[in-house]
């Protein structure tokens, strides 16, 4: 009985030893913080409504995988974290972070979301092309934000402006934890360039 019991025990810790190396490795999800934007000084008056279009992306910025690009290689290629991704995909969570931003100190008296139904004076098209980290080196990378941002006339549909916009920030550890960071980085820094030029080139309504 006693030499059933030891072998029955045996087999239970064989078992949990087994379960232990197979357990599956889940992945860490990450976000986009709001930024903090440098209040204006000598505010004039808001006036005008803004809408937010849906930024558009490329296809493989669709999803939420996280990309990096190691240029040291150098090639275009462009590769995404096994174990890691974004919360969600980066475009639709830019998004209601560049309308809080521009609501609360943009110039502007309403600034619409996507997708809303309001009459607008002017609508804001984002193209996001790229949203990586870039890698210099093994041990070196950066995150990379590339957009350009075209200011729309809602009523005669004509363009008012257009600016491109190029962000880099450091990482600091070459993993994806620090490309997270440091795209959060870029993606502050974005919405602080956007919400000046757009104070620069708004028509007058």
């Amino acid at each position: 009985m006693n030499a059933m019991r030891t072998i029955l025990c045996a087999s239970l810790l064989l078992l949990a030893g087994c379960v232990s190396v197979s357990r599956p490795v889940f992945p860490r999800h990450y976000a986009l913080i709001a930024p903090t934007i440098t209040a204006r000084t000598g505010q004039a008056a808001a006036h005008g409504t803004l809408q937010l279009a849906r930024i558009d992306v490329p296809p493989w910025l669709q999803g939420t995988q996280m990309y990096y690009r190691l240029d040291y290689r150098h090639d275009d290629r462009v590769a995404a974290y096994a174990d890691s991704d974004w919360l969600a995909p980066p475009a639709r969570m830019l998004e209601p972070l560049i309308q809080a931003a521009l609501a609360r100190d943009g110039g502007w008296r309403v600034v619409l979301g996507p997708g809303t139904s309001a009459n607008a004076d002017a609508i804001l098209h984002i193209r996001l092309d790229d949203f990586s980290q870039v890698f210099a080196n093994p041990q070196q990378s950066e995150g990379v934000l590339n957009a350009t941002a075209t200011l729309v006339d809602a009523r005669s549909g004509d363009a008012v402006a257009q600016k491109h916009f190029h962000v880099e920030a450091p990482a600091s550890s070459a993993d994806a934890a620090g490309g997270a960071a440091a795209l959060n980085r870029a993606h502050t820094e974005f919405i602080q360039r956007l919400r000046q030029w757009l104070l620069a080139v708004r028509p007058e309504h």
